[in-house]
């Protein structure tokens, strides 16, 4: 029998050298010729129309080799969930949070591509908003996607079993709710994506992703371009935890410049963008009610999970359905076994 040479031994992580000395080499740490810096102008409203967009005294400023709006971008929407893709790289005619992405451009410094945000102008027409998932299921609430008529993106239902029968013989009935909070995930690393393209209009983009095949495929939708002429590559990532597991806009936008200008691009988050605009953690309501037994045995249990999805679907229908499992993982329930 072979002895185990690994259980109870302390192991070096493999990539701690090249953290611990510098040599790894993240996102943002990668730059190419002529590489131009990109920014993304965000919505400072939740919910309302896009009326116009004013991009000429951005592009007058010195540096600056693109501006774009929604409009200049293909009409293909992309998404985490390949039954529930609903977002726009940028955002077409309306917006439905604050953060949301109007407008971006590209200089060949950051200070010029900042001061072009700056000058962009956009005309709003300001909707009701609505923050409270109970509150956007009401009849009269405001709708946010006018395909999702009662704002409710995704209904998981599950049922193992005879439950009323097993509640009616449990000796003890306990029933409760509960809530969690948003969390943002809050990774080192904003984040970040460089994009060029070869002579053959080839697009590579390195990128702080979790999911480079995922990215490739909607990166290939959302350009209009066969997923044969994207290559994502993934460098060392500085903390993800979920939050990477993601499409974001400048992933798009700097691939889409770089098809534009012929130059590499990056976009790199600030801290305050990766709090505004990007996933964080469901808040859920959970309500649950449980039956057991007098020697402690779980018979049943049953609960309603409410999550609250934000403005657009991203990996929430998944989550709902995770929840649904996830409640009873911890425990023996002879439905289940």
């Amino acid at each position: 029998m072979n002895k185990l040479n690994v259980v109870g031994k302390r192991e070096p992580m493999l990539d701690a050298w090249e953290k611990a000395t510098g040599r790894a080499r993240f996102t943002d740490d990668l730059s190419l010729p002529g590489m131009l810096y990109g920014k993304i102008l965000r919505s400072p409203l939740a919910h309302a129309k896009i009326l116009h967009v004013d991009l000429s005294e951005a592009e007058k400023v010195a540096g600056v080799k693109g501006a774009i709006s929604g409009k200049d971008i293909p009409k293909k929407k992309y998404g985490i969930v390949p039954m529930a893709k609903d977002e726009y790289a940028l955002a077409i005619d309306k917006v439905r949070y604050i953060g949301d992405e109007v407008a971006a451009v590209v200089a060949t410094s950051l200070d010029a591509a900042e001061e072009a945000i700056s000058k962009i102008r956009v005309d709003y027409k300001e909707l009701p908003a609505v923050f409270d998932p109970i509150e956007a299921m009401k009849p009269g609430a405001p709708i946010i996607h006018d395909e999702v008529p009662n704002n409710v993106s995704a209904s998981i239902h599950k049922e193992f079993g005879n439950v009323e029968k097993a509640f009616r013989e449990s000796d003890f009935l306990f029933e409760e709710s509960f809530e969690t909070q948003a969390v943002n995930h809050c990774p080192l690393e904003p984040q970040a994506a460089l994009a060029m393209v070869d002579p053959s209009g080839k697009v590579t983009l390195w990128a702080s992703t979790q999911i480079p095949f995922f990215l490739r495929r909607n990166l290939a939708t959302t350009l209009d371009i066969p997923e044969s002429k994207v290559r994502v590559i993934k460098p060392k990532v500085g903390g993800g935890f979920g939050q990477k597991i993601d499409l974001y806009a400048k992933d798009f936008c700097a691939a889409f410049f770089a098809m534009k200008t012929k130059r590499p691009v990056k976009f790199v988050y600030e801290r305050e963008e990766v709090f505004i605009s990007t996933r964080q953690r469901h808040p859920m309501r959970i309500h649950l009610k449980t039956g057991m037994k007098k020697d402690g045995t779980i018979l049943a249990q049953q609960f309603k999970v409410i999550a609250d999805g934000g403005a657009y679907n991203s990996t929430a229908p998944l989550m709902i359905t995770l929840a649904c499992y996830f409640i009873m993982l911890p425990y023996r329930l002879e439905n289940l076994l």
